[in-house]
């Protein structure tokens, strides 16, 4: 009988290239899946026990913008609307949009009743169709505010702004605050303007942003705290945070129905995180709601409003 023998260095080194190799295909995948906007969302699941209640109800319709995967917002967004549907008189459900401006687009259309918007694109929705915030979600420390940081790999030498000269920079929406703080309100601050400037590009998601600066393709990124601390533990630094800016408003058109603005005022603010079965019942929220929220006002976001102004002047 014949025996054929593998030299075990070539063995070795095949086992370790198809390990690799099935790596990058699991990671391509996960990655193509989790964002890939035309992705299907699985049937709405309602509130335990709330079937039957809800067949009858008018049905209203909150949109999102597409600051993360569609997979990732139905799973952090559609709890909220089935709390939401613990009230007494509609049936919440949620509507994504493709972009920033799709949301917006399709609250002034009314075809949807309510919007969770960025701060950034919010000022500029207001401006335009003067649509209007009525509440804002609260951090952990009960604050109205959250932060968009600067972030690296571990092992970066990127310590600062100034450090960034020269690099490649990956930026969430153009419509977003977080697309918007370095280039508008940092760079200038170190001289990092013209041809100073590093090289950034824009992507739909926050996650994208993430998985831009984890391959290696960016030197650097900004996105959301909150997503940023999902990535401490896979190899993720916060380089800088910006200051605190008001959380992102849920937006309703100027001519709302005064009775879904209720309910939605009602149900939403009675909820106390400080009881046990609260805390239980936002956990599978998405992170940026699971402290509650609190009233709004235009005037809370001014301090954005300047940032938007600068833009202004640097594109006359």
């Amino acid at each position: 009988m014949l025996h054929y023998c593998v030299p075990t260095r070539l063995l070795y080194t095949t086992v370790i290239l198809a390990a690799f190799l099935l790596t990058a295909v699991v990671t391509v995948a996960v990655y193509r899946t989790t964002t890939d906007i035309g992705s299907p969302f699985p049937p709405v699941t309602a509130f335990s026990g709330q079937d039957s209640s809800l067949a009858g109800r008018q049905v209203v319709s909150i949109g999102v913008v597409s600051r993360y995967p569609p997979p990732v917002i139905y799973q952090g967004y559609q709890p909220i609307m089935d709390y939401l549907n613990t009230g007494n008189r509609f049936r919440f459900e949620l509507r994504l949009g493709r972009t920033y401006q799709e949301t917006v687009e399709q609250l002034v259309r009314g075809d949807v009743a309510a919007a969770f918007l960025g701060t950034y694109i919010y000022v500029r929705a207001h401006e335009r169709f003067g649509v209007r915030c009525i509440l804002m979600p609260l951090n952990e420390n009960g604050e109205p505010f959250s932060r968009s940081v600067l972030i690296t790999v571990a092992g970066s030498p990127i310590r600062g702004i100034a450090d960034l000269r020269g690099k490649r920079v990956a930026l969430p929406s153009q419509d977003s605050f977080s697309g918007n703080w370095l280039p508008l309100s940092e760079f200038p601050k170190f001289g990092l303007v013209g041809e100073m400037r590093p090289v950034f590009r824009h992507f739909s998601h926050h996650q994208s942003v993430v998985y831009q600066v984890l391959r290696g393709t960016c030197d650097a990124g900004v996105v959301k705290e909150r997503v940023a601390r999902e990535y401490l533990d896979r190899n993720i630094r916060i380089v800088l945070s910006s200051d605190p800016i008001p959380g992102s408003p849920l937006v309703v058109r100027r001519d709302a129905d005064t009775a879904v603005v209720n309910q939605l005022r009602n149900v939403l603010l009675r909820l106390d995180v400080q009881h046990p079965e609260a805390r239980a019942l936002v956990a599978q929220w998405d992170q940026e709601f699971q402290y509650g929220f609190t009233e709004a006002s235009d005037t809370d976001y001014d301090g954005i409003r300047r940032l938007l102004h600068v833009q202004k002047r640097q594109t006359r």
